[in-house]
């Protein structure tokens, strides 16, 4: 990805926001099973750049549909502060 409006190409926030359940959780028996299904429904997504907060994003043909190929790694309250100030471009000093 490339955000247009500042070059960054490091860090971006996604914002996904579906309207049908994702999963579905069965507890039988003593057993727990996760069911889902590839394409839910209507989804939405807000690509924006961790920089400098512009929309102008070009995602040089990533699909961004397929997200939850990937794993899931789940940050506590200070480390998502942490990766996130990771990606913010240092401010000048004010003369």
């Amino acid at each position: 990805m490339n955000c247009r409006n500042c070059g960054n190409k490091s860090g971006f926030l996604i914002m996904v926001t579906d309207y049908k359940p994702l999963e579905l959780w069965e507890f039988a028996g003593g057993t727990f099973t996760r069911y889902d299904q590839k394409d839910s429904g209507d989804m939405e997504q807000t690509i924006q750049c961790a920089a400098c907060g512009s929309d102008d994003v070009d995602t040089e043909g990533m699909d961004t549909l397929n997200y939850s190929d990937r794993p899931l790694v789940i940050l506590s309250e200070d480390e998502w502060e942490g990766k996130t100030a990771e990606f913010k471009k240092p401010e000048e000093a004010e003369k």
